[in-house]
């Protein structure tokens, strides 16, 4: 059986090619199409370039049988394994960016895409929602410094899932890499944001109704992530006692508006047995001029209020400032540095805060 989560992957031989042609220019994560016979076998996949190579006429009038590469690579094994071979796969031969897996009887039970078999060569600027990647990895060092083996992860204002489905894919492969199992969780209305408050919410950015999620389809995209809906501002204060999370070590906070900001803030006030002694944090929204409004402030706020629990730095953009440089060579300004929206919480009154290391183990990005 075909698991729900490539559903969408699927087509059948006699399927209009250009199903396969929309699967695979809609799909920024995984860009392939994968073709199989009646008992959901796979025959052959269909990727950008099989589309350039098998495509030339009119597409309308062929069928993803008559296009699909049958002489195609596919990874069946261990999870060890399949890291192994994807490596080799991908160093040695030009097969794409994605792999399929089968089981044992050839159906078809995930993708695996290249940076995932590369992750901790690749775990730079070069992979989609890179600073969810640093940002885990961040924590999980800081877990294993302080003796934990299972954290979590959270990130709240979902919208579409991209970058959900990308947190629960870094959670799995820096679980593999380090042994450290990690929990996901994401926040969201599923109905896009609320209308603004005040002038806190910065209304003349967002606005009531941004950012709509489609529930039932990111379900079935998603794996182990737990997926939360219903107000942020009141699903925060039940989800401690209602979830009992492993410690927290990893949040992403992307729900633009201060109001929201300010009640997963609160949340961080709970019990040390929920948290980590230090908090690796990403803001998605902190923009300078921004600085009395939104994300921002909700953080010079909470720290203003709160002795034992500081969010830092409490600066907006300048731990990696965007910068821009002329030069007469190419006679325009030039990006330089992207800005880290990276910021650490740290708990100061937690039990494990001021404990020796029990790792000396660094994971440098």
């Amino acid at each position: 059986m075909i698991p729900t989560q490539i559903e969408n992957h699927i087509t059948r031989i006699d399927t209009p090619a250009v199903y396969a042609y929309y699967i695979v220019n809609s799909s920024e994560l995984y860009p392939l199409a994968l073709v199989c016979d009646d008992n959901d076998v796979l025959i052959g996949v269909i990727g950008k370039s099989d589309l350039k190579q098998r495509t030339s006429g009119d597409i309308s009038k062929k069928t993803c049988g008559q296009i699909c590469n049958r002489n195609f690579f596919s990874l069946q094994g261990t999870e060890d394994e399949l890291y192994v071979k994807a490596r080799n796969i991908f160093a040695e031969k030009y097969v794409g960016d994605v792999l399929p897996v089968v089981s044992e009887n050839g159906v078809p039970i995930r993708l695996f895409g290249k940076f995932q078999a590369f992750f901790r060569d690749m775990c730079n600027m070069q992979i989609p929602y890179y600073s969810y990647a640093s940002g885990l990895i961040d924590a999980v060092g800081l877990a294993l410094s302080r003796g934990y083996k299972h954290i979590s992860a959270i990130e709240f204002g979902v919208a579409g899932g991209y970058g959900l489905i990308h947190l629960g894919i870094y959670a799995r492969e820096i679980q593999r890499l380090y042994g450290v199992k990690i929990d996901v969780y994401g926040f969201d209305s599923g109905k896009g944001l609320f209308a603004p408050v005040d002038y806190r919410d910065c209304p003349q950015h967002w606005i009531e109704g941004d950012y709509q999620m489609d529930i039932e389809a990111l379900q079935s995209k998603l794996y182990q992530e737990t997926l939360i809906i219903g107000d942020i501002c009141e699903t925060t204060k039940s989800f401690l006692d209602e979830y009992k999370p492993a410690p927290i070590g990893f949040i992403s906070i992307d729900v633009d508006f201060y109001t929201p900001t300010v009640a997963i803030l609160e949340m961080l006030l709970g019990s040390d047995d929920y948290f980590l002694p230090t908090i690796t944090m990403y803001f998605d929204d902190i923009i300078d001029k921004l600085e009395f409004q939104g994300e921002t402030l909700a953080i010079r706020e909470f720290n203003a209020k709160n002795e034992h629990i500081k969010i830092s730095p409490v600066h907006t953009a300048f731990d990696q400032v965007k910068t821009y440089m002329y030069t007469e060579k190419s006679k325009e300004w030039l990006i330089q540095h992207p800005v880290s929206r990276i910021k650490w919480c740290n708990r100061f009154n937690h039990p494990r805060f001021s404990s020796l290391r029990t790792s000396t183990h660094h994971f440098p990005i």
